[in-house]
């Protein structure tokens, strides 16, 4: 075992899910191979998610960090961070639906209309820093006991 850390650099749990995480990719590449026409279609958005995230979102959330970390003490920073790192990924993954993109092809497609989730993000958003500002007034009390 300390051989294998040793020369490996961490423990056989890593090595086991890194093996296991390049199968499932292969098997999804091999699965792309075999369909032609939706290998182009996702090569495409693979591309173009990397040039959005390289040159819009990288620098856009590195400067809203960097405002958050000038403006407030680096311990309190944290406390914004989360929050705002959890509901901008949902926003980033389910921005069609919360914008309402695809709402007639869900009605389409199941019969329910599909409403009402900006106002859940919009909440849910809320109820993240909500309790990102508890954890912050509950940092002192913590600290004094």
């Amino acid at each position: 075992m300390s051989r294998l850390r040793a020369r490996y650099g961490a423990g056989p749990a890593h090595l086991l899910v890194l093996v296991a995480s390049f199968a499932i990719a292969g098997a999804a590449v091999v699965g792309w191979v075999q369909r032609p026409r939706d290998l182009e279609g996702v090569l495409i958005w693979f591309a173009a998610a990397v040039a959005l995230h390289d040159f819009v979102l990288l620098p856009l959330y590195s400067l809203l960090d960097r405002i958050t970390v000038a403006r407030l003490p680096v311990r309190s920073a944290a406390y914004v961070r989360v929050p705002a790192i959890i509901s901008g990924l949902l926003m980033l993954v389910l921005f069609p639906t919360i914008l309402g993109f695809g709402a007639h092809r869900e009605q389409a497609a199941s019969g329910i209309a599909e409403h009402g989730y900006l106002l859940r993000w919009l909440l849910l958003t809320a109820a993240l820093f909500l309790v990102s500002a508890f954890a912050y007034a509950l940092g002192p009390i913590r600290r004094r006991t």
